[in-house]
């Protein structure tokens, strides 16, 4: 019988390396500042990017993705079933999860444009009478919501 040690059992895929540089660099993070807001050794983060350690345990993939503000299955690249989700509106995914725009987090204001613009999106008729003023509409949102980026 072929046994597999508790190592092998935890090694990461090859993405866990890259998503974990890609996420830190996405914030603006060192390795050494990441491994104070994890708790972790930052030559130990440094080792996980460049792949020379394979096996991190859960709690430091926790606190890794915590740290990074991203869902664990982010940097571990499993997909929880649609089962194991709970539903939610795009307006309660739009206010209450961090996401970035051109690569940083927006501000309230700018959630609220973008916002603003789906939902008029959404609210379109676009029907031969209504074409115009929906387009009117809809490009008056997406100018606020550019000018909000700024």
């Amino acid at each position: 019988m072929n046994f597999m040690s508790s190592r092998e059992v935890r090694e990461m895929p090859r993405t866990f390396a890259q998503q974990l540089k890609y996420y830190r660099g996405l914030r603006g993070y060192t390795c050494k500042e990441l491994g104070m807001m994890a708790k972790i050794d930052p030559g130990y983060v440094n080792s996980l990017e460049r792949g020379k350690k394979k096996a991190p345990t859960y709690p430091i993939i926790k606190n890794l993705a915590k740290a990074l503000k991203v869902d664990i299955t982010d940097l571990i690249d499993i997909e929880p079933s649609e089962g194991e989700l709970p539903l939610k509106s795009i307006q309660e995914v739009m206010v209450n999860q961090e996401y970035l725009i051109k690569g940083k987090l927006p501000t309230m204001e700018t959630r609220e444009d973008l916002l603003g613009l789906i939902e008029a999106l959404l609210d379109c008729e676009w029907e031969e009478h209504s074409k115009h003023l929906d387009s009117v509409e809809i490009l008056n949102r997406v100018d606020t919501f550019l000018r909000s980026l700024k």
